[in-house]
C-alpha cells in the first residue's frame, strides 16, 4: 500500500489517502486517520476502480462505511483524481446506481462539488458520472481550491449558528431579567400581607 500525502478534511481533520494496486488493472484508495494504520477496520473510506484500456479509469463501488458527510468521500477521490492525472489516464466514469436512489442527492452533490459531469437516466434514480482529465492544470488547481472553500463555507455556517446561539442567550437572559424584576414586586407586595 502506498501512503499518498497527508489532506485535510472540510472540518480540518488531518487524514491520509493511500493507494493499494489489486490486481495488474484494479486499485483501491483508503482514506484512514493514521499515516500508519494497516487494519482494514481503521478504513474512513474506500474507493475500488479499475482502469480502462490503460487510458481511462471506471469507479466500481464507493461503500459505506459509517463515515459519511464527514469529508472522506472528497479526500479519496482528490486523491483518486490526482493519481490518475498522474498516471497521465483521460478521464474517470462510474456509474449511479438504482440501489444508491435512497441517498441520490447527496451523490448528486459530491460528484459536482468534485467537478464530475453527471448524466441522469430517464427515471433520475441513477445515471453517469464522468470527470474529463484532458486539463490538468485546471483540475489541479481546483482541487487545491475547493477544500479551502469547503472550510470557509463550514466555517461561515458555524458563525451563523453561533451568532443565533448568541441571540436566543441573549433573549432568554433579558426574559430572565423581567422575570427576577417582577419577582421581587411579587416578594415586596407578599411581604406587606405577611
Amino acid at each position: 500500500m502506498k501512503a499518498l500525502n497527508q489532506a485535510f478534511t472540510k472540518y480540518g481533520e488531518i487524514v491520509y489517502p493511500y493507494y493499494l494496486k489489486r490486481e495488474e488493472e484494479r486499485g483501491t484508495i483508503y482514506v484512514k486517520q493514521s499515516p500508519s494504520q494497516d487494519s482494514q477496520a481503521n478504513n474512513l473510506c474506500i474507493i475500488y476502480f479499475e482502469v480502462i484500456k490503460r487510458c481511462s479509469v471506471h469507479i466500481h463501488e464507493i461503500p459505506w462505511t459509517g463515515n459519511e458527510n464527514k469529508g472522506y468521500g472528497s479526500v479519496a477521490i482528490r486523491a483518486l483524481i490526482i493519481h490518475c492525472i498522474n498516471k497521465g489516464y483521460l478521464g474517470i466514469t462510474g456509474w449511479l446506481s438504482p440501489r444508491d436512489s435512497g441517498h441520490i442527492c447527496g451523490l448528486l452533490a459530491f460528484y459536482k462539488k468534485n467537478g464530475f459531469d453527471i448524466k441522469m437516466n430517464s427515471a433520475r434514480n441513477g445515471g453517469k458520472v464522468q470527470l474529463d482529465l484532458t486539463n490538468p492544470n485546471k483540475l489541479l488547481k481546483n482541487l487545491t481550491t475547493i477544500p479551502f472553500q469547503e472550510r470557509i463555507s463550514l466555517l461561515e455556517n458555524q458563525l451563523k449558528m453561533q451568532q443565533q446561539k448568541e441571540k436566543e442567550l441573549q433573549e432568554k437572559i433579558v426574559s430572565l431579567e423581567h422575570d427576577i424584576a417582577n419577582e421581587s414586586k411579587v416578594v415586596k407586595f407578599l411581604k406587606k400581607y405577611i
